[in-house]
């Protein structure tokens, strides 16, 4: 666990472990603010209780096997942002699937690149087998996490078109690189 001062705020940077259980309502709550606001995410509608304890008993799951790493960055005992690496299978178990969120008031200081760094981090040494690269895919229209993206040394390696549901809309989708 580490705390971090991001602009004015104290942000604490940690693992997930089994106490997230009880703070289950807490997720929830940080997962749906983003779905309400429309972020680009890939959940498009408000979790249930029972879907969000479910997802992290899967999450502890995968991080127990060493198939995952999930970082949560809190401040003022919010949940305020999440970044994970999760090993695909069999004859992909090379690749890491990257995902990131931030709420809102919490973008654009810093925090993302080094969710995203230390995450990276954590998967070079945690994972098995050790990934050799990282994949993640964005919404052609997300402009911000695309730059922030490619600022982090991901490269474009595939759009494809229609690929994902936005506001009613399908959507072109970029797939995006890091080789480590």
């Amino acid at each position: 666990m580490k705390t971090k001062l991001f602009e004015d705020k104290q942000i604490t940077i940690r693992e997930i472990n089994r106490a997230d259980l009880r703070k289950a309502k807490e997720f929830q709550n940080f997962i749906n603010s983003l779905v309400g606001k429309g972020a680009h995410i890939l959940i498009n509608k408000k979790l249930t209780y029972q879907e969000e304890v479910t997802f992290l008993e899967s999450t502890l799951k995968n991080t127990k096997s060493k198939a995952g790493v999930f970082l949560v960055a809190e401040h003022a005992n919010t949940v305020i942002g999440t970044a994970s690496i999760k090993l695909e299978k069999w004859r992909r178990n090379h690749i890491g699937k990257f995902g990131i969120a931030i709420r809102d008031g919490y973008r654009r200081m810093g925090l993302g690149k080094y969710l995203m760094s230390e995450t990276v981090t954590f998967a070079k040494k945690g994972l098995k087998p050790r990934p050799k690269m990282i994949q993640l895919e964005v919404s052609v229209n997300n402009k911000a996490a695309i730059k922030f993206y490619k600022k982090m040394g991901f490269k474009t390696v595939a759009k494809i078109p229609k690929q994902i549901q936005y506001k009613g809309e399908l959507m072109d989708e970029f797939i995006m690189i890091l080789y480590l």
